[in-house]
């Protein structure tokens, strides 16, 4: 029987995987397991994207696990996400299908920026938020997040492909550390920083923050060197931990006091990274959090559900800076809501497809701001590729889809741009828009009539309207008969009958 009062958040990292289950306790969330296993998976990944065999297995395996501790909790309260090296997948669905399948939920792939801004929140929920700006680093196995600011979203967020696999691998592949390459390698990182300096320098910031297994380990190092307690971390202290680790010269001779065997492999690629950031930024003294990413995706989670979503904000900037009309959209989303609540049931779709058709439609025009002419193409890279606070790239996919195919003629092979399991509901979410912008196409809403959109069977809509409508809208009647014929090639049949005891379409 599932258990309502419990959440889990599952971070798939390039260095080691994360599980974290919570209690909700009196409007509280109170963590009663954690599970971390060492996969490693950016070590298995070579330069074409392309994962190796033992790497893909030990991570099916670790998922399996996690997939039974997660059995129990309703799917809706569980958040399971990739990060860099599942951005870097060549062809990440072929490895979704059966992580997904050995997991039991969906995984989503989120944008290095998203990732920074859900690692401010797991991190600034165990911290106080004080008067003074403050910076937060988190060095992952395959990237690097740094986020700023002093509010609850952050001002300032930023991702580098730099991590403690990556760097490990690149500048001591065959195990030898050497001063000249240790400084090789600072060099690039610094360069990469360099870039996005005087912007995180325009925040103010004043405090700094580490979080992760890098910037813990290296914690935990200098404690055992001093026999002292765990604190903040020197930058005096982060430069005699490099000399020394370069005096190893070579990986596998590196042993340190509180360094564990699982860590020591990559400890010095996440040094580096590390002494790169506080030389750039100019830190003196880091201050280390125990809460990263999967604190982040439990908060975000909750405040999901709890109608505390950072996507509302994100689609609403977009459509201020585009200038969308909003009149237009309103009228398109208010028909394609209504028309949602007729299919929801018949066609299991959930709260979040409704979600992503209503955003759809309040952006299904933000590619006027580039052109007229193939506006539904704009639109669709403009959400596709930007950076959208809150939104996975699944997420975005689905929507740069909705949006691509809201209008003019369809390919016969669209729904194959989706992973297979969004096929469905991508299928009836793309019927309604185009509904809804086809009837909107006069731009008043004296055309929009009252309707009722039903299920006949598994391919087949019946949409009912007033009767004398289809004479006395003769525009908007050529385009539902355009868009009968345009959704056989989406695999739907749409018919039409004389709508009994009109009423006010809801709103």
């Amino acid at each position: 029987m599932p258990h309502r009062h419990l959440y889990a958040a599952v971070d798939l990292g390039s260095n080691s995987f994360h599980m974290l289950v919570a209690r909700r306790e009196n409007g509280e969330l109170r963590v009663i397991d954690r599970i971390r296993e060492m996969v490693r998976i950016a070590g298995g990944l070579d330069a074409d994207g392309r994962l190796d065999e033992a790497t893909r297995s030990r991570a099916l395996e670790c998922l399996a696990r996690f997939g039974q501790r997660l059995a129990e909790i309703p799917g809706h309260q569980v958040r399971a996400v990739g990060t860099q090296t599942f951005r870097r997948l060549k062809h990440p669905q072929h490895f979704l299908v059966v992580a997904e399948t050995a997991l039991g939920c969906p995984i989503d792939i989120i944008s290095g920026r998203e990732e920074a801004r859900v690692v401010w929140l797991g991190v600034s929920e165990g911290t106080a938020f004080i008067d003074s700006p403050r910076m937060i680093i988190d060095i992952g196995g395959g990237s690097t997040e740094i986020a700023a600011g002093n509010t609850p979203e952050p001002e300032f967020t930023e991702s580098i492909q730099f991590g403690c696999v990556g760097v490990t691998r690149k500048a001591f592949g065959r195990g030898g550390i050497t001063a000249r390459r240790w400084q090789r390698a600072a060099d690039e990182i610094e360069t990469e920083l360099q870039a996005i300096a005087p912007q995180l320098a325009r925040t103010g910031w004043q405090h700094a923050i580490g979080s992760s297994g890098t910037i813990r380990a290296v914690q935990s190092i200098v404690a055992a060197r001093q026999q002292s307690l765990p604190g903040p971390i020197q930058a005096a202290q982060v430069d005699e931990l490099s000399k020394s680790i370069i005096g190893f010269g070579h990986l596998e001779r590196v042993e340190l006091p509180g360094l564990s065997s699982s860590r020591q492999p990559v400890i010095a690629g996440g040094l580096l990274v590390l002494q790169a950031c506080m030389r750039t930024f100019g830190i003196t003294q880091l201050e280390v959090s125990p809460f990263a990413l999967r604190e982040g995706l439990l908060h975000d989670l909750v405040g999901r559900l709890e109608q505390r979503d950072p996507r509302e904000k994100t689609v609403r900037g977009m459509a201020e800076r585009f200038q969308v009309d909003r009149s237009q959209a309103e009228r398109v989303r208010d028909f394609a809501l209504c028309a949602f609540e007729h299919l929801a049931e018949p066609f299991e779709l959930r709260r979040i497809h409704r979600d992503l058709l209503d955003w759809s439609c309040q952006l299904h025009e933000i590619g006027l701001g580039i052109a007229h002419s193939h506006y539904q193409l704009h639109s669709a890279y403009i959400v596709e590729h930007s950076d959208m606070a809150g939104f996975t790239r699944q997420e975005q996919q689905l929507m740069a889809f909705l949006l691509r195919h809201q209008r003019r003629k369809l390919p016969d092979d669209a729904l194959g741009e989706l992973p297979a399991r969004l096929h469905d509901s991508a299928q009836t979410l793309l019927a309604i828009l185009r509904l809804a912008v086809a009837l909107a196409r006069s731009r008043t809403d004296a055309d929009l009539p009252d309707f009722a959109l039903s299920r006949m069977d598994d391919r087949t809509l019946l949409l009912s309207l007033p009767e004398g409508w289809f004479q006395s809208h003769p525009l908007s009647a050529r385009s539902l008969e355009l868009e009968r014929s345009q959704l056989r090639r989406l695999g739907m049949r749409l018919k039409f009958e004389i709508l009994a005891n009109p009423h006010p379409v809801a709103s």
